[in-house]
């Protein structure tokens, strides 16, 4: 690299990007945001959640399961959650780190149905797609881990994350982006990692897979993801807290709310989060995005999505968490 002098003191732009949010915007959500938590607070389903907040110094309303969360303890949380994390693959030369303004890409996920390759029609997924897909992601260079893409529909539906997160493990080389929806499933992909990396304190070292918590839109953390979230934490598997709004549905049909919104979620989440151990690796995620009027559902790939997604990358830069964010 060739370092010019005459502009060593000048922060210059080496390609076309997308500044969405100035410093005093990102101040101004911020500010709106702890507002929320602390006067409005967030339905948190979990019991043992409620307990964690209320012993840390949050107020919590039992009857209506409402958790008000102190300032204090959101800046805190933000103070200590890693600015960056390894995402450990399991062959070790396909690691990635995480963290600042690097950006790496993975598969969307998650599809009940896909196109068949071969008869061009649309059809319900099965084991073996969800396992070709493995393999397929797997030869990707520029695909840095391996996110559920389907769910496999010849399985009970209580079983698929298990059969996502098994395929995995037998089929992949990359790090794995696993949507575990109960602390049972949790508890089984650590022992099936724990086998592939040579034992659970390995697997605590260098985690293999990165979990994922959804909060549901507007403010509710339901009871297993916020379960799982926990279970987590506390035995070192990375998390993402993945905000899944419909601006126009389920938050404000303006986006500056929408992100106040979505930011709450993630914050509260993050925060429960470092309550339970201090340090935990998480990921500020979001597939936000707007509704669609016509079938009142999620308008994944929207204009509005990447307008979302660019503020949401750019409010965990802002907080120095690494982000994950949906491109549709």
């Amino acid at each position: 690299m060739t370092i010019n002098y005459k502009y060593a003191n000048l922060l210059q732009a080496g390609s076309f990007g997308l500044n969405v949010l100035s410093n005093d915007d990102l101040e101004q959500i911020h500010l709106a945001t702890l507002d929320v938590l602390w006067n409005i607070g967030l339905k948190v389903k979990s019991p043992k959640a409620r307990e964690i907040l209320g012993d840390s110094g949050c107020v919590i309303d039992e009857r209506d399961e409402i958790a008000k969360i102190p300032p204090n303890l959101v800046e805190d949380a933000i103070q200590s959650t890693p600015a960056t994390y390894r995402a450990h693959a399991i062959d070790p030369e396909n690691d990635y780190v995480a963290g600042g303004k690097k950006t790496g890409f993975v598969n969307f996920g998650e599809a009940a149905a896909l196109m068949d390759p071969r008869t061009r029609k649309v059809r319900a997924a099965t084991r073996k797609d969800v396992d070709d897909s493995v393999r397929f992601i797997d030869t990707l260079e520029n695909m840095i881990g391996w996110e559920r893409p389907l769910t496999p529909c010849d399985l009970d539906e209580d079983m698929a994350s298990i059969y996502n997160s098994h395929s995995f493990f037998t089929h992949s080389s990359k790090h794995g982006f696993l949507g575990i929806y109960t602390v049972e499933h949790f508890r089984a992909t650590v022992q099936m990692g724990a086998v592939i990396a040579g034992g659970e304190d390995k697997l605590r070292h260098s985690p293999l897979f990165t979990c994922s918590a959804d909060p549901v839109s507007p403010l509710i953390l339901s009871k297993d993801a916020t379960d799982v979230l926990i279970e987590s934490c506390r035995f070192g598997i990375p998390i993402k807290i993945n905000g899944l709004g419909m601006a126009g549905g389920t938050t404000c049909v303006d986006l500056a709310s929408t992100l106040v919104t979505h930011n709450a979620e993630v914050l509260g989440s993050i925060t429960l989060g470092q309550l339970v151990r201090k340090g935990a690796p998480m990921v500020y995620g979001s597939s936000t995005s707007m509704m669609d009027l016509r079938t009142t559902l999620v308008a994944m790939g929207a204009p509005e999505m990447a307008m979302i997604s660019a503020a949401v990358a750019k409010l965990a830069q802002f907080y120095k968490i690494p982000s994950w964010v949906g491109g549709g």
